[in-house]
């Protein structure tokens, strides 16, 4: 009988935490979140795996938002706290590398004008992965902080913010914009399409 309780108490804290997660590719994505230092709460807009050529597992990517919404336009424009998080699922990646790809993404998604204007910035956040490797688990978050900017969070690196509103905007066009890293990932984070 004394060990009824006990069982009937770890159900309940595997079922709240169940309820309170997303799993994609076996990573425990939360609903919700806080951000710190406004103790704003975000919640969960959607998840989605990140592949390569079809094959490879790269990162578990999470969109959070203080108001869900499946409209791309109205997340790029909404001038509140939001928050891109990434979960590398490869053993061992130059974080370079994905600098590369991150820039690659940008490029095809901004006009040239745009790219132009916003260079120093993009230079400046490719300089954080200088040096770097990312490990499976490994966690990068890029949170936007209204009225201040991009602030980045890389393993391995102080925390940096990036001024302004319009890098942060560029940066989610990477993966809801018109020419996104993937449809089905743009679909998924959306809230519009299931992972799989």
């Amino acid at each position: 009988m004394f060990w009824i309780r006990p069982l009937l108490l770890c159900f309940c804290v595997l079922t709240s935490y169940q309820v309170n997660a997303a799993v994609v590719s076996d990573v425990d994505v939360a609903e919700q979140i806080t951000v710190s230092p406004s103790e704003t709460k975000l919640h969960l807009n959607g998840a989605a795996l990140r592949k390569m050529y079809f094959l490879v597992d790269v990162y578990v990517g999470g969109l959070y938002l203080e108001e869900t919404s499946q409209d791309p336009d109205i997340i790029i424009a909404s001038n509140t706290y939001k928050r891109m998080m990434f979960h590398v699922l490869l053993k061992r990646v130059s974080a370079r590398r994905i600098a590369n790809a991150l820039n690659e993404a940008l490029i095809i998604n901004l006009t040239k004008d745009e790219h132009e204007s916003l260079k120093p910035t993009i230079d400046r956040f490719l300089s954080l992965f200088d040096n770097r490797r990312f490990h499976k688990g490994d966690e990068a978050i890029l949170d936007y902080l209204p009225g201040k900017g991009t602030l980045v969070r890389i393993p391995g690196r102080e925390d940096t913010l990036l001024e302004g509103k319009a890098f942060y905007d560029a940066l989610l066009k990477v993966w809801i914009g018109l020419q996104p890293v993937s449809n089905d990932f743009k679909a998924q984070i959306l809230g519009i399409l299931d992972e799989d």
